[in-house]
């Protein structure tokens, strides 16, 4: 299987809440990396605490790919939007905290997968932390009245 197929599969994964079969792309020693937040977190257990921070804030979250492109042997570059409604706290590191909102959204990251023998071995992602938050916040203000 090539390093996009797996990439593919890995989010169809998510979408469809597999998170054990995608874990098992994840290597034991993967390095997750979150660039915005500065979060560091390691293999399979990293890979689902992430999960899980993620579908706490947005419980009916869904990835759609709009790019993915093989960089080089090792490097899968995959760009998708992100869409849920903001219905607990996202949590994300001990620095990045954005209160429930209620708010439907559709958010832009740029995951950055490196491949070794087949397995995932690291995952650069990225995303605006700061457009994260005014949309959220702003959206939930308007919708509020405040």
């Amino acid at each position: 299987m090539t390093s996009t197929s797996i990439a593919r599969r890995y989010y169809r994964f998510f979408n469809e809440r597999r998170f054990d079969e995608a874990g098992e792309y994840v290597h034991p020693e993967a390095i997750f990396q979150y660039v915005p937040t500065r979060q560091r977190l390691v293999g399979r257990a990293g890979y689902r605490a992430l999960v899980a921070a993620w579908l706490i804030a947005f419980e009916d979250a869904k990835t759609e790919i709009t790019s993915l492109q093989q960089i080089d042997e090792h490097t899968v570059q995959v760009d998708f939007v992100g869409r849920g409604t903001h219905t607990g706290d996202l949590i994300l590191g001990e620095d990045f905290l954005i209160p429930a909102s209620g708010v439907q959204a559709d958010l832009v990251f740029r995951d950055t997968l490196t491949f070794r023998n087949g397995f995932i071995v690291g995952s650069r992602l990225e995303f605006d932390a700061d457009d994260l938050r005014a949309r959220l916040t702003a959206a939930a203000r308007e919708t509020s009245g405040v």
